[in-house]
C-alpha cells in the first residue's frame, strides 16, 4: 500500500493529464487509484470538477466522486479564495483518514495536489504543508514551456528545503511549439537530483504510448 503525491510546476501543467496516464497504463496490473483532495471550479453543464471526471474516468474501480475527492469550490479561483467565500474549513486529518481508507483497497494510491506546489489550500496553508501532514513521497510534474527550467528549479528548492521524499519527476510537453526541448530537457536532467520518470510528448505529437518503465521499476522496488 503505496501513497505518492502528483505536484508541479503551476497550474495547468498536466498533472491530471499524467496522472491518469499513470493509471490508464498501469492501474490494470497494479490496483493503482487517481484522487483530487481539494479541486475547484465546476463547469455550468456538470456537477462535477473536470479534473476529478477524468480520474474518475481513466479508473476501472467503482468509486464514486466523493471517494476520490473531499472538497470542490464552485469558482475556478485559488482554493484558499473558494474555501472563504463559501465558508469551508478544509480539515488535513479528514483528507489523511480519507486516504487511509483507499489505501486499504488498492496497492497504489496517486494524490493529485491543487495548483502548483505553493499554491495555497487556505488562508494559511499550501499544498506544501499538506504533503508535510501526509508525509508522503513527491513526483513533480514539469510542464515543459518557456521558463520551465526556473520554475522546476525553484520547485525542486522548496521541495528539497523542507527534506521532501522525492520519487521523480515527470518532463510534460505543454507548449508544442517549445524551442530547443531536447535542450532544456537534458539541462534539467543534469540538474535535478531524483530520477526522470518520463518524457511526455505533447498530444499532437504522440505516437506511441508512455510505457513509464521508470516507474514501474520504482514502485516496484518501495
Amino acid at each position: 500500500m503505496s501513497k505518492y503525491f502528483i505536484t508541479g510546476t503551476g497550474t495547468d501543467i498536466g498533472k491530471t493529464f499524467v496522472t491518469s496516464l499513470l493509471i490508464q497504463h498501469l492501474g490494470q496490473k497494479n490496483k493503482m487509484i487517481g484522487i483530487k483532495p481539494i479541486a475547484a471550479g465546476i463547469e455550468a453543464d456538470n456537477s462535477l470538477n473536470n479534473d476529478v471526471t477524468l480520474l474518475l474516468k481513466s479508473s476501472n474501480s467503482l468509486l464514486t466522486a466523493e471517494e476520490i475527492n473531499f472538497y470542490t469550490f464552485k469558482k475556478a479561483v485559488s482554493p484558499h479564495i473558494g474555501a472563504e467565500e463559501e465558508n469551508v474549513n478544509v480539515d488535513f486529518e479528514f483528507i489523511k483518514n480519507k486516504i487511509d481508507v483507499l489505501t486499504n483497497q488498492f496497492d497504489h494510491v496517486l494524490i493529485e495536489g491543487v495548483g502548483g506546489l505553493m499554491s495555497p489550500v487556505d488562508n494559511s496553508r499550501t499544498n506544501l504543508d499538506l504533503i508535510k501532514y501526509l508525509h508522503v513521497p513527491v513526483i513533480f510534474i514539469v510542464g515543459l514551456k518557456l521558463g520551465c527550467i526556473n520554475e522546476a528549479l525553484l520547485t525542486l528548492e522548496v521541495l528539497r528545503s523542507h527534506n521532501i521524499h522525492l520519487l521523480g519527476w515527470i518532463a510534460n510537453e505543454v507548449d508544442s511549439k517549445m524551442l530547443e526541448i531536447n535542450k532544456n530537457i537534458e539541462y534539467l536532467k543534469k540538474n535535478i537530483d531524483c530520477p526522470l520518470i518520463e518524457i511526455i510528448q505533447h498530444q499532437s505529437k504522440q505516437t506511441n504510448a508512455p510505457r513509464f518503465e521508470a516507474f514501474k521499476k520504482l514502485i516496484n522496488s518501495i
